[in-house]
């Protein structure tokens, strides 16, 4: 059912059975402890009197004389006019004395007898169809039973206060049932009108309006707390959507790009005969678009885990030096097109902690940018240092450069220094941003100096295993 889907109602509904059962706690207690104490008078007020009439006998009166005596006594009189009965039985029950107003009658014993000390007993029967309460102590002299002396009352005035004391906390439990219920609801609604308020604002935010947030005001409380996260959550969601924006015109751009070179070449190669060399210039220049559309592809299938959580990158011990040794037999031919000496200088044993696979890619590209923009018979060093577990690796090239105003942008897709010079070298400008997405999933740090005409320095830094 919708009601109970409802937290409002919920919130109503527990506050609601929260506090009658703390209510029923309460009244079963006052009831309890009412009772009590109005049993404790009675019976204090029944041996009250119970010793008041055993002294009579201890002074070994007569029965006509004790009655006298005691109906004699200013007490008696409050005795008689509170109803309280009295009767005085020998051994065999039989009895010998009793007050005039029980006309005849007999205070008689219950089945259920409670016992307050040695000598004391008391319960509860009847008097001419009306419910009295009665108390017994045996007059024992010198130890020898002798009489049994009773002492009763009505307990109507008892039972009828305790009864009138259940109907009012009745009454009151069913009048607070229903407080209770209008309290729980308006402190529901107060408290989920900031919640009502979250909710319309979040349903007015859409991938349009993005720059919007939720207002944070009151207390510093888990609702304020809630705002904080949601902002902080929309706010990854509108980086992500520019850069899902800026990623599609971006890779839209490059594939326009390409295919408009390979469509204009074989319109060209189309347009009328031509001969062999013409031929082969124009395959050979879409065969280059093709290579650096398949590249481009490739590192795409890389920078696609980006959105996939780091954590799950599986990652082991790996030998460092063997994996600097793969990226220089991988780039050979390109090193020896160029004639470019590449040094490696490394300590052995050299172990780094990561994904293989994405650190060969890390360290392919890192090296190819400095082949690609490092002059024929230059000079490439690898230099790999250990200082504070922290390992830094060190690709150093005496390449062309780049421009400081371009050095914090370069980390970016498609970022190019020289978008003619770039593609003339077949970049793609997803290298670098591929190299920071890597080492940030190994929690690791890459920093680029460079000075133009000088060359480039890329630190990598890696923590040890």
């Amino acid at each position: 059912m919708k009601f109970f889907k409802s937290i409002g109602w919920r919130i109503t509904i527990w506050h609601s059975v929260m506090f009658i059962f703390v209510l029923f706690l309460f009244s079963g207690f006052l009831y309890i402890t009412f009772s009590d104490m109005l049993t404790k008078k009675v019976d204090s007020m029944l041996a009250r009197e119970l010793g008041l009439i055993t002294y009579c006998l201890e002074k070994k009166d007569s029965f006509a004389e004790i009655e006298q005596h005691i109906s004699g006594l200013p007490s008696f009189a409050r005795v008689n006019k509170e109803e309280i009965y009295w009767q005085i039985e020998n051994e065999q029950g039989q009895i010998i004395s009793e007050s005039h107003n029980l006309h005849g009658n007999r205070i008689k014993r219950s089945n259920l007898i409670e016992k307050k000390n040695e000598n004391f007993l008391v319960w509860n029967t009847e008097l001419n169809g009306t419910p009295i309460r009665a108390m017994s102590v045996p007059m024992s002299p010198k130890g020898n039973f002798k009489y049994q002396v009773i002492v009763a009352t009505y307990s109507r005035i008892l039972e009828q206060s305790i009864l009138n004391l259940k109907h009012i906390l009745l009454f009151l439990t069913c009048c607070f049932v229903g407080i209770s219920g209008f309290i729980g609801w308006l402190i529901s609604k107060k408290t989920l009108q900031p919640i009502h308020q979250i909710i319309n604002t979040t349903n007015q935010i859409t991938a349009t309006n993005l720059y919007e947030r939720l207002p944070i005001k009151g207390q510093e409380d888990e609702l304020q707390s809630l705002c904080i996260t949601l902002n902080r959550m929309i706010d990854r969601l509108e980086t992500s959507f520019t850069q899902i924006q800026q990623f599609t015109s971006d890779v839209s751009h490059e594939l326009r790009t390409s295919l408009t070179i390979m469509r204009g070449e074989l319109d060209v190669a189309l347009n009328r005969s031509r001969s062999e060399e013409e031929y082969k210039r124009i395959l050979h220049t879409i065969l280059e678009e093709v290579i650096y559309l398949s590249d481009m592809v490739e590192k795409f299938l890389y920078l696609s885990r980006d959105t996939s959580n780091s954590n799950q990158i599986k990652q082991k011990p790996v030998n460092g030096v063997l994996l600097l040794q793969y990226v220089r037999n991988h780039l050979l031919s390109l090193v020896t097109k160029k004639q470019i000496n590449l040094n490696i200088q490394t300590p052995e044993p050299l172990i780094l902690y990561g994904d293989e696979d994405l650190l060969r890619r890390l360290f392919i590209n890192l090296v190819e940018n400095a082949i690609k923009y490092t002059s024929i018979g230059g000079t490439i060093d690898i230099k790999v240092s250990i200082k504070k577990e922290i390992i830094y690796i060190e690709v150093i090239d005496q390449g062309i450069g780049i421009p400081p105003e371009h050095l914090p942008f370069i980390f970016q897709r498609f970022y190019r220094v020289d978008d003619s010079r770039s593609r003339d070298q077949g970049g793609t400008g997803l290298g670098l941003s591929l190299c920071k997405w890597i080492i940030e999933a190994h929690k690791g740090s890459i920093e680029v100096r460079s000075e133009p005409g000088k060359g480039t320095i890329v630190i990598v830094g890696m923590p040890c295993l």
